[in-house]
């Protein structure tokens, strides 16, 4: 089940499992940006994904380039 943060209200992110025991959990915005992660712990992956997405955000801010509301 895709969770979300308030945090980051465009973002949405999950988990899978690739092969026994290897999770890849990944995150994506309305905007099209992803973030992706790979390793042991699902819980742990998704709090490394939503630290990246917290730093693009950032860089995005920081740029200028943040898209319009609604996108």
């Amino acid at each position: 089940m895709p969770r979300r943060f308030p945090e980051l209200p465009d973002w949405s992110f999950d988990a899978d499992e690739a092969s026994v025991g290897l999770y890849r959990a990944f995150g994506h915005d309305r905007a099209g940006r992803n973030v992706e992660a790979i390793g042991l712990n699902p819980d742990a992956l998704i709090e490394k994904c939503k630290q990246a997405a917290l730093q693009v955000v950032a860089e995005v801010r920081k740029s200028g380039s943040v898209p319009p509301k609604g996108m």
